[in-house]
């Protein structure tokens, strides 16, 4: 009778106790190594470009063979940790992209090595999910909302437009979610569905139009005052245009912080608008919803409470490792009909690993879903929800701060207001004339050599044409030496590049 050919186990476990040992032994390096690095980021450079000596590691072949965990451990610190974008820096204030924490850093470990699938299901994390929804929702003024954590502002604010076209769609009984936006041959055509938001509404707007099938001209821009909120005259007048026109407006989306200038709409207003226009309210609060959990500042949010979707980040103002976003959405049983999909091999059980009321994958379009809740309820609960609000007034006092600087030096210059915790400004050179399209050049070059020196890392943005730097801040680490040794080094940068210029 033949024999079977001897086969070997693998698996990527290590196989014998000196390899778990070798391992536990990288662990507590890597974790180690990775608390000093963020120990000692007041006494590094705030970015740092790649060397081109490096480069070559990137571009090799993928390996046939490994190189073992130490080896590529060492690579990694040589070619990778030194040379991120430095948004965990004291001196980053760029593109308002948080900085994480020590203990979410470890809470993503743990999160990794339990690595429970969060489609739902009967297991603990999944109540920590519902629990910090809960927790949020009570905090940002919408108790009893249903919540889903995903990836970023993007994805919140897609789900909770999804939800306000099939609730649109049903006002008009039509069924979005079988039927689509197109019409087939033979069936009567449907109005176009179309919502509305400011011009300084986030990118998402226009991605939303067009991955939910009603194309880009179906998100309705609307003008904006000089302090760049939406204005209610010009968005009440294209509401009831559109709807001469045989169009069908489904949703309202105010902005609580642009990411231009940190500008809050008149939430309350809008919200008074879509319930006389029979419309969805959503609120994009990607960093300014968290505006909340600072005592001195939710009343900058009031009407954000009477949106029936909102979308946020904790990665922006709550600190959180990427990613870690959230939407909210006022109605449940809506929700969930939304995006509720059956499949067999999802069905419940009354027992075992498929009972439980938690089932995260009726509530968005991802199945498959890490356990994102888990550095959240981690930090909430070490820290308290009150610390988040202190730091969040913290970001503010500091960039009053850099507002003063700026307001009294003669050679600064604001190009709009700073409500929050974004300033756009400019540099300009005492005594000298310039064109703006001179002072674009100058300050963009002004904003290359702050980062290129590793001084700090603002971003930059257009205000009225004209080229700012952006100071867009949510950034626990910072300090007011900090604020003002980066208002000192852009004057000083400033000079020293209008100087080579002459």
């Amino acid at each position: 009778m033949p024999t079977s050919p001897a086969t070997t186990h693998e698996s990527f476990d290590p196989t014998t106790d000196q390899e778990w040992e070798q391992l536990r032994a990288l662990g507590h390096r890597m974790l180690d190594e990775l608390l000093d690095a963020q120990r000692a980021l007041p006494h590094t450079p705030a970015w740092r470009p790649l060397p081109a000596d490096k480069l070559p590691v990137f571009s090799e072949e993928g390996p046939r063979a490994g190189m073992g965990a130490d080896a590529v451990y060492d690579r990694f610190r040589s070619h990778v940790l030194p040379y991120g974008n430095g948004n965990w820096h004291p001196r980053f204030f760029g593109w308002v992209q948080g900085n994480g924490t020590p203990l979410a850093m470890l809470a993503d470990m743990i999160a990794s090595g339990m690595n429970p699938h969060l489609a739902g299901f009967n297991q603990a994390p999944a109540l920590v999910e519902q629990q910090v929804i809960g927790w949020l929702a009570e905090w940002m003024g919408i108790p009893g909302a249903s919540g889903l954590f995903v990836t970023g502002g993007t994805m919140a604010n897609v789900h909770g437009l999804a939800a306000a076209r099939y609730a649109g769609a049903l006002k008009a009984e039509h069924d979005v979610r079988s039927l689509g936006v197109q019409a087939w041959p033979g069936e009567t055509r449907q109005a176009p569905l179309v919502f509305y938001g400011s011009s300084e509404t986030h990118g998402w707007a226009y991605k939303a139009a067009e991955w939910l099938g009603l194309g880009r001209r179906a998100f309705r821009q609307v003008p904006v005052h000089d302090d760049f909120t939406v204005r209610i005259d010009a968005l009440e007048a294209c509401i009831a245009a559109d709807r001469a026109a045989g169009l069908q407006p489904f949703a309202i989306v105010g902005t609580a912080g642009t990411v231009n200038t940190g500008a809050i709409d008149d939430l309350q207003t809008l919200a008074d608008i879509a319930a006389r226009e029979s419309l969805w309210f959503h609120v994009d609060g990607a960093f300014g919803a968290l505006l909340a959990l600072a005592p001195s500042l939710r009343d900058r949010l009031r009407g954000m409470e009477r949106a029936d979707s909102l979308g946020f980040d904790l990665h922006k103002w709550g600190s959180m490792p990427f990613e870690c976003a959230c939407v909210l959405v006022r109605d449940p049983a809506l929700h969930e009909a939304a995006f509720r999909q059956q499949a067999a091999y999802l069905g419940a059980m009354s027992r075992g690993v498929s009972a439980g009321g938690q089932r995260f994958n009726d509530r968005g379009l991802d199945l498959t879903r890490g356990f994102k809740a888990l550095k959240v309820w981690m930090q909430l609960q070490a820290d308290g929800v009150d610390k988040f609000g202190r730091i969040i007034e913290q970001n503010v006092r500091q960039v009053q701060r850099l507002v003063a600087h700026i307001d009294s030096h003669d050679e600064l210059e604001r190009l709009a207001p700073a409500p929050l915790n974004v300033v756009c400004f400019r540099y300009c050179p005492a005594g000298a004339t310039l064109s703006d399209a001179a002072l674009d050049a100058l300050n963009t070059e002004i904003l290359q050599r702050l980062q290129e020196r590793g001084i700090a890392t603002p971003s930059s943005t257009i205000i009225h044409g004209r080229f700012a730097l952006r100071v867009a801040h949510v950034n626990h680490r910072t300090t007011l030496q900090d604020i003002d040794e980066f208002a000192e080094a852009v004057v000083e940068v400033g000079r020293e590049t209008h100087a080579a210029a002459m």
